[in-house]
C-alpha cells in the first residue's frame, strides 16, 4: 500500500512513518513541502491520501479539508483519509460531503489505522466513526460568531456582520457558552481553538 502523508508535524510525520512502513507492503512518503503537491500526485499513484485538517506547518493559504475538496476534483477516484486530532462531528461531516473515503482520530492504536487503511483500500469501503465528541455540536452560524469575536470585533459588530439584532446575538452567545461549558466570550474562543473550530493562530 503506497501512502502518501500530509501532516504539519516533522516529529509526528516521521514517527507515523516509521511505524506504517514496519507493516509489510505499506510504503510512506511524508510530503515536505505543500508546492509540490501536484507535481508528486502526477508523478506517482497513491493508494490512499493521509491528511491532516490543520496544515498551518506547511500553509497559510488553504487547509487540510479545502485541500482535500480540490484534489478530490482534480483527481479522480483519488482516496483521501482525514487524520486528525479534532474529533468533531463538524467536521467529519465537511470530510463527508466533499468526498473523502474516512475520518479517523490521530489518538487511535497505529494496528487500528492499519485496519481502517486496508478495509478503505482494499475493499473500497468509506470508514467514518458513529460519533466524535459528546460536547453538543456547534451550528456554522455559532461558529461564525465565535470566529468574528475571535477576530476583535465588538458585539455590535459581530451582529451587523450576522445581520441580527443584539438580543438575538445574546441569546446565541447563551447558547454557545451552554454547549462549550464556558462563562464568557474569552473562554469560548479559547474553548473554540481547542476543539479545532478556529484557527489556533
Amino acid at each position: 500500500m503506497k501512502i502518501l502523508l500530509i501532516e504539519d508535524h516533522k516529529l509526528l510525520a516521521d514517527s507515523l512513518k516509521d511505524s506504517l512502513a514496519k507493516t509489510k507492503g505499506f510504503e510512506v512518503l511524508v510530503l515536505k513541502d505543500i508546492r509540490e503537491l501536484d507535481y508528486i500526485l502526477r508523478k506517482d499513484a497513491f493508494d490512499v491520501v493521509l491528511m491532516d485538517i490543520n496544515l498551518k506547518g506547511l500553509t497559510k493559504k488553504e487547509q487540510g479539508l479545502e485541500i482535500s475538496e480540490r484534489l478530490i476534483k482534480e483527481y479522480p477516484g483519488i482516496k483521501i483519509v482525514i487524520l486528525t486530532g479534532y474529533n468533531l462531528k463538524y467536521y467529519q461531516d465537511l470530510a463527508k460531503s466533499i468526498g473523502c473515503y474516512g475520518f479517523i482520530s490521530k489518538e487511535v492504536d497505529t494496528q487500528v489505522l492499519i485496519k481502517k487503511l486496508e478495509v478503505i483500500v482494499d475493499n473500497d469501503k468509506k470508514v467514518f466513526p458513529i460519533s466524535y465528541s459528546k460536547i453538543e455540536e456547534l451550528s456554522p452560524n455559532e461558529i461564525n460568531i465565535i470566529r468574528l469575536y475571535s477576530s476583535g470585533l465588538t458585539r455590535e459588530d459581530v451582529a451587523k456582520e450576522c445581520f441580527i439584532s443584539l438580543r438575538s446575538l445574546a441569546v446565541s452567545l447563551n447558547r454557545i457558552y451552554r454547549k462549550l461549558d464556558v462563562k464568557n466570550y474569552q473562554e469560548m474562543t479559547k474553548k473554540a481553538r481547542e476543539l479545532g473550530y478556529i484557527d489556533s493562530f
